[in-house]
């Protein structure tokens, strides 16, 4: 734990800016607000699932969220970062990875689930949902390293096991744990999670003769696993891939949008998105590595399942 205040320390030391946080404060404030007010992921931009359309409205919806803070910091920031043409080129194909991520799925699922039973269906397709990033996020990138990064020994920009402990993001896990417990108390809360239960896996072990049981460890594992797609993208590419053009610069631009990222979730989950995030980009930056960002991320949705479950 002492090397996390350690980064928190160096972050902070010269670098923090009123102006900059206050400014960011308020634009993020606004974009969540615009969303939750009209429903913009939910009723407007999911309105479009299925059509090519729905990629371009996501890129602009992370575009704004990305570049609004990136011009806030260029308007407030003493020293500027280094906004050159490459980082334009490599940020932006970084979005527009996200933004195909978010929307491609119907196509991949209407051809890989085209013979699946009626009875199995909706539970493969939940656990395409949660793999299927690995292609679309994870191999992307891969050949985002091969063109921009070959020479960068962060690995696939922090996806390596070299002197990784766990022991801290265990002792920060355990500490969080309360607070995930009051928030498994919302109301918000208890209509959205567990995720398991819109999963139809008592139909689908119904159909295989198992019991359900197994069709919870499955979909909870593959669910978990899915955010290193999640931390590959957001704490490895865009903090770990662009530090080199942004250096300190590169979290809250991630961290906003990493909030736009949860925009189709409960308001209080989106907002606590931009504090771990912003603390996840900041263990990233300095330790060249994301596994520790994967295992808070993945635990803490670990037992945000769990305490659901306990609810029920």
């Amino acid at each position: 734990m002492k090397k996390f205040f350690i980064y928190l320390k160096d972050f902070h030391k010269g670098y923090f800016s009123s102006k900059i946080y206050v400014c960011f404060s308020v634009f993020v404030a606004i974009l969540i607000a615009i969303n939750y007010k009209i429903d913009l992921e939910n009723s407007y931009i999911d309105s479009f699932y299925g059509k090519p359309i729905r990629s371009l409205l996501y890129f602009a919806l992370h575009a704004v969220a990305y570049y609004g803070v990136i011009a806030i910091i260029f308007l407030f920031s003493q020293k500027k970062p280094l906004l050159s043409g490459s980082f334009w080129l490599k940020s932006s194909l970084g979005l527009l990875i996200l933004a195909i991520d978010r929307s491609i799925f119907p196509m991949i699922s209407d051809f890989v689930l085209n013979e699946t039973p009626q009875q199995a269906y909706k539970f493969w397709y939940k656990i395409l949902f949660n793999t299927y990033g690995f292609i679309t996020i994870l191999f992307m990138l891969i050949i985002l390293k091969l063109i921009f990064d070959r020479k960068e020994d962060f690995g696939i920009y922090g996806l390596r096991f070299n002197k990784v402990d766990f022991k801290p993001y265990l002792i920060m896990l355990l500490g969080m744990v309360p607070i995930i417990y009051i928030a498994s108390l919302l109301p918000d809360f208890i209509s959205y999670y567990p995720l398991y239960k819109r999963t139809g896996g008592a139909s689908f072990a119904a159909y295989y003769n198992i019991p359900e049981i197994f069709s919870k460890i499955f979909y909870e594992t593959i669910y978990v696993f899915d955010f290193i797609n999640t931390e590959v993208l957001f704490r490895g590419f865009l903090i770990i891939g662009l530090a080199k053009f942004l250096g300190k610069d590169a979290i809250l631009p991630m961290a906003a949008t990493y909030a736009a990222l949860h925009f189709g979730k409960p308001i209080v989950e989106t907002i606590s998105s931009i504090f771990g995030g912003y603390l996840l980009g900041i263990i990233a930056l300095y330790s060249r590595n994301i596994w520790g960002g994967v295992f808070i991320h993945g635990g803490i949705a670990f037992l945000m399942e769990i305490f659901a479950f306990a609810h029920q």
